[in-house]
């Protein structure tokens, strides 16, 4: 292919020799025709002769869009500093303040066919700022352009340089008036770009019938046209719509499509993003040998493309175009110098209006901050004391329970002695005398009968004073709270269980984790209410749900503390008497800032406990 390419370089430039009747628009056109056919060696020796013409003639117009398309040709070989130097070489000429005033048609096409070849460069260096300046001063351009054919296909890529740097509306705007003036111009090439980036506009909009009506319209013009550039932009533009939707193996056709062109191979940044984007079609197709083949190729390309040196040109290019115009500006006349000077005292004080009105603006939000600190200050000592109330309550609560049991237990219990005692009368001896006249005492003062006899009664009524008794003193240690100051939460409930276990009926079990858990590092107020909703649950079970074992855990787990309390017995709506503990357990919680929870888990009824340790 590039043998071929030399040859025909060879036999364009001798038959430029041989004639020199050749006028520059014809060179022009043979040039971008080459261009289009991906010839673009052959491109820049016609183009070098039509610049060559258009400098001894002076013709400025003509001298911008030559350098204009040399750079095209240059950028999609891949040499960017030569590219540079002839959108430079044009931009001076086409900034001087005579052109802008003097510009005719062909003028003003020339300039907007060069901002647009800016715009397109930038966006292949990912320079999206300069890009939207450059296809701004494209589109100012392009609209005072008569020529309707042109602006179509103007319009048509201007409209693609705003949707890439995300201006949709912009882009939508420019597209939908491009596809318009094709279609009357009968530009089927032109049409079909306008089209294809109407898709991916409406794609971008999830407008899927828009996008269809695109699609139809794409499908009856792309048989119609043959233009290599043309058909490459509508296969590029459906290639990212494809790719956006994970449709790797459409895309990876559409690719294809794009390398297959005639003249592609001398267009380096669009065979790199073919490369590259077909490397990330097969890996997510699984496809990893093709993946791997694509990526290499595509690492080859972006060595040459992306360099430093480039991009800083690139860069220094818009600089000087920038300092160019701000030139100009300051060498207009006196009259429009004071009209500037004018805006510049008025925007002045409309900044000093700004000022106060933000600072008033700022004042009016402090003042607003200040009592919305000042109410939520009063709602948390509002909640405190809530708060204060329910654990008052709760204790109430706690008081009332433990006067019930000693009136329905121990005042029932020593009732029922009272009635023995009153109900038997003491037994006669043989002689028909009483007991307490015929017994004998021993010289330690003790009754002589023998154990049991005689003494049913009393005997009863000893073991009842005695339950009782014990009962009392039972009531009495869970009325006193643990002492925190010489033991922790661990051994005051070890402890509890223990001594529950002996009067409790069933098998009441503890255990703690970690073993090595610092239990002392736990707060006295928190260790307090761990334990009095311990002893809650534990009688809750013992006493109302009929429960052979009662498991109760304590585990230290971060800055958690979590107590669980597990019985095998009735389930909790069934048990009798068992609300008012559950109640108050909650309100103890509540109180504390933990959490409490009762369920029921695989047979058993579980009361949790969770309490952060602070």
């Amino acid at each position: 292919m590039k043998l071929r390419n030399l040859l025909l370089s060879v036999m364009i430039a001798a038959a430029l020799c041989v004639s020199a009747a050749g006028n520059i628009d014809d060179l022009r056109q043979k040039a971008d025709a080459l261009h289009a056919a991906g010839k673009n060696d052959s491109a820049m020796i016609v183009a070098e002769e039509a610049l060559r013409l258009a400098e001894s003639d002076g013709d400025t117009t003509a001298l911008i869009g030559v350098n204009s398309s040399m750079g095209v040709y240059l950028r999609t070989q891949g040499k960017i500093e030569e590219a540079l130097e002839r959108y430079n070489a044009a931009m001076k000429m086409c900034t001087t303040d005579a052109f802008k005033r003097k510009a005719g048609e062909e003028a003003r096409q020339e300039a907007a066919v060069l901002y647009l070849n800016l715009a397109t460069l930038h966006v292949d260096m990912k320079h999206k700022k300069e890009a939207l300046y450059y296809a701004r001063l494209a589109e100012e351009w392009g609209a005072r352009c008569a020529d309707k054919e042109l602006k179509s296909q103007l319009f048509a890529q201007d409209g693609l340089i705003f949707m890439m740097c995300g201006d949709d509306i912009a882009a939508a705007r420019l597209l939908s008036s491009a596809y318009a003036l094709a279609v009357e111009a009968g530009r089927s090439g032109a049409a079909l770009s306008a089209a294809a980036y109407m898709v991916a506009v409406a794609d971008r909009a999830g407008d899927a019938k828009a996008e269809a009506l695109w699609r139809g319209r794409c499908g009856l013009l792309e048989a119609e046209v043959k233009d290599t550039m043309m058909l490459m932009a509508y296969y590029q533009i459906l290639c990212g719509v494809e790719m956006n939707h994970g449709r790797w193996r459409a895309a990876i056709g559409l690719f294809d499509k794009i390398l297959a062109l005639d003249g592609v191979e001398d267009m380096p940044f669009v065979v790199y993003d073919c490369y590259n984007n077909m490397h990330d079609a097969w890996a997510h197709l699984g496809e990893w040998r093709k993946a791997y083949d694509c990526l290499g190729k595509a690492v080859a390309l972006k060595d040459s493309l992306y360099e430093k040196e480039k991009a800083e040109s690139l860069r220094e290019l818009t600089v000087k175009y920038q300092t160019k115009e701000k030139e100009l500006a300051l060498a207009r006349s006196d009259a429009k110098l004071m009209r500037t000077r004018m805006y510049m005292a008025v925007a002045a004080l409309v900044v000093l209006v700004c000022a106060v009105l933000v600072s008033l603006y700022v004042q009016s939000q402090r003042r607003k901050a200040r009592e919305r600190e000042a109410e939520f200050a009063r709602l948390k000592a509002d909640t405190g004391r809530r708060l204060t109330q329910r654990y008052i309550d709760g204790l109430e609560a706690e008081r009332g329970r433990l006067a019930k049991e000693l009136h329905d237990g121990v005042c029932n219990d020593l009732y029922t002695v009272e009635l023995l005692l009153a109900a038997k009368p003491l037994p006669t001896s043989p002689t028909g005398r009483s007991v307490e006249q015929s017994e004998e005492v021993d010289g330690d003062g003790r009754n002589s009968l023998p154990d049991g006899e005689g003494r049913g009664g009393a005997s009863s009524a000893e073991k009842l004073l005695s339950a009782c008794r014990e009962q009392v003193r039972r009531v009495s240690h869970e009325l006193m709270p643990p002492e925190f100051k010489y033991a922790d939460i661990r051994d005051v409930l070890d402890d509890y269980v223990s001594r529950m276990e002996d009067v409790a009926g069933c098998e009441v079990a503890f255990a703690a984790t970690p073993d090595d858990a610092d239990w002392g590092a736990v707060p006295d107020a928190a260790a307090l209410e761990i334990y009095r909703i311990a002893q809650e649950a534990v009688a809750n079970a013992v006493k109302h749900s009929g429960a052979r074992r009662v498991d109760v855990s304590l585990v230290k787990a971060g800055g958690d503390v979590t107590l669980t309390v597990a019985d095998d017995g009735e389930p909790p709506a069934t048990k009798r008497g068992a609300g008012i503990g559950r109640r108050t357990m909650r309100q103890r919680a509540e109180a504390a800032g933990g959490k409490l929870t009762v369920e029921r888990r695989d047979g058993k009824t579980v009361v949790q406990f969770i309490i952060h340790n602070s």
